[in-house]
């Protein structure tokens, strides 16, 4: 899916908007790519069982295409899946969604989302799952850069696509909420962090499922807030999604937007389309999810906040079921969408 991870991880990054530099990775950069590939192997299996025993729909095609930002932009390095809306006719300009899958920036693919791409397909919307390079070989801005990528090009290419430019919805699932939040900043305020667009495509709305928004605070904070952290993604594994995101180094700001979008000013939580935002009750990220929805509501923007009770993070990617709430969220999110489509 990538470049020579090698070549890129061995090379500094520097951030948007900084002067510092991301630090060069050593030798514990081999025991976290390791760790990666074993843990994206088993997810893979996992996925994949998923959707033959749910009998998902596999994407009706898929392409791939450039990243077009930041210093680690290649030809052919961004997989899209897309899925049409069944029986559609081919000459019909359609409402979009693009997906952000989840995996701690480190596994996923845009088709562990097959379950809620067709709960929108059903309902007349094309849907274009983004596979974005991952960390470690691709640490933060890459994989940032290669979702925005993904949307401009959409924008850009929506009549040989069949999708109505004017109709764009972006939704991402924990990583991928965050890096959906985070795409609006970039595209929204492109000057402010240093990226050269010149037509910056507008996006109609957002749709985030458990969104990782605030780097401010740390795991074991976060996950001692919570009333249940027994019940949280343990340690061995944010540590490694957040080891692996993160080359922490001289000129690294942990609160520049691109990485904590919900801790952005209020001008640019302003500049904001209608979020719907789903948080799971026993999840770290519950509490940062929360603060966003009531910024939002005091700037009175478009904003809904819906909680799973007794659910952990990422309960709507059980391997071997799909809760009853699954399908009532989705339905709610489908909800809201319909709200933004008037």
């Amino acid at each position: 899916m990538s470049r020579a991870a090698d070549d890129a991880s061995a090379q500094s990054m520097e951030l948007p908007g900084k002067t510092g530099r991301l630090a060069t990775p050593g030798s514990s950069y081999w025991s976290l790519l390791l760790r990666a590939k074993l843990l994206r192997a088993a997810a893979g299996f996992a996925f994949n069982l998923h959707r033959l025993i749910y009998r998902l729909p596999s994407p009706s095609s898929t392409q791939w295409i450039d990243s077009t930002l930041g210093q680690e932009r290649g030809k052919r390095i961004i997989r899209l899946d897309m899925y049409h809306p069944p029986n559609a006719p081919t000459s019909a300009r359609r409402p979009a969604m693009v997906t952000f899958h989840g995996g701690g920036f480190v596994l996923g693919s845009g088709t562990d989302d097959a379950s809620y791409a067709a709960s929108l397909t059903a309902h007349g919307l094309t849907v274009i799952a983004v596979s974005y390079r991952m960390a470690p070989e691709h640490p933060f801005p890459t994989p940032l850069e290669d979702c925005a990528s993904a949307i401009i090009y959409l924008e850009q290419n929506a009549e040989s696509l069949g999708i109505d430019p004017e109709q764009l919805y972006i939704s991402g699932f924990s990583a991928g909420g965050n890096l959906a939040l985070a795409c609006l900043h970039l595209l929204d305020n492109p000057k402010s962090f240093n990226y050269d667009i010149p037509s910056p495509p507008r996006v109609r709305g957002a749709i985030l499922f458990y969104p990782l928004l605030d780097w401010a605070k740390t795991r074991d904070e976060k996950r001692n807030e919570c009333e249940r952290p027994d019940l949280t993604l343990p340690p061995g594994l944010t540590n490694l999604f957040d080891d692996s995101y993160l080359r922490r180094g001289p000129g690294m700001d942990l609160s520049t937007p691109l990485l904590s979008p919900g801790a952005a000013s209020d001008d640019l939580l302003r500049k904001l389309p209608p979020i719907h935002l789903v948080v799971c009750e026993h999840d770290m990220l519950r509490r940062e999810g929360h603060r966003l929805a009531t910024r939002l509501k005091d700037l009175e923007k478009d904003v809904g906040e819906r909680v799973v009770a007794g659910e952990r993070h990422g309960w709507d990617k059980s391997p071997f079921t799909i809760k009853a709430s699954v399908e009532v969220e989705y339905k709610a999110s489908l909800e809201a969408l319909k709200a933004w489509l008037g």
